[in-house]
């Protein structure tokens, strides 16, 4: 007499097959997101690069800064005709200096106290802002971790590796 229905083995192997897609499917989800997030910070740090710029053309130089500043803070939210400040005006350069997303990271790119920011130091004529990512990306030759931008440029590894004050 024949019966209808799954056998245990045939429950089994179903299963197994339903877990390993939901696994495959957690994975494929929380790659997207944490690739997302180094997207958003890459924009980020080219948003601040082109504030940088708009300001370097009506004064002829960059704000300068003695030590590494944490932007997108309570006093570096803006950038105006004094640098970044928590002072925002109309007329800004950059009236929304954003603040780096921080889930995903390792904490490389820390200063000032806060951790997980885009850390900028400008002298001599240059600038250098510090940030993080969390995967390689070979289309612009950047690393998971430290990565530096400048203005001619995204570099690979940490700023403090770079030198300052004319030559790169």
């Amino acid at each position: 007499m024949y019966k209808s229905g799954f056998t245990k083995i045939e429950i089994l192997i179903i299963a197994t097959i339903v877990g390993v897609l939901g696994l495959s499917a957690v994975f494929a989800v929380t790659t997207a997101r944490s690739r997302t997030r180094d997207a958003v910070r890459m924009s980020d740090v080219r948003q601040v690069q082109a504030g940088l710029e708009v300001y370097f053309i009506g004064n002829n130089a960059y704000p300068e800064s003695l030590d590494y500043m944490a932007l997108g803070t309570a006093t570096t939210k803006c950038l105006t005709q004094n640098g970044f400040t928590s002072n925002c005006t109309s007329g800004a350069y950059l009236e929304a200096v954003p603040s780096a997303p921080s889930a995903g990271l390792a904490g490389l790119s820390s200063c000032l106290g806060v951790s997980d920011a885009y850390c900028y130091l400008a002298q001599n004529g240059d600038y250098r802002i510090q940030f993080e990512l969390e995967h390689n990306n070979s289309l612009v030759g950047l690393q998971k971790g430290a990565n530096c931008a400048t203005q001619d440029g995204l570099k690979s590894g940490e700023c403090s590796a770079l030198p300052i004050g004319g030559s790169n």
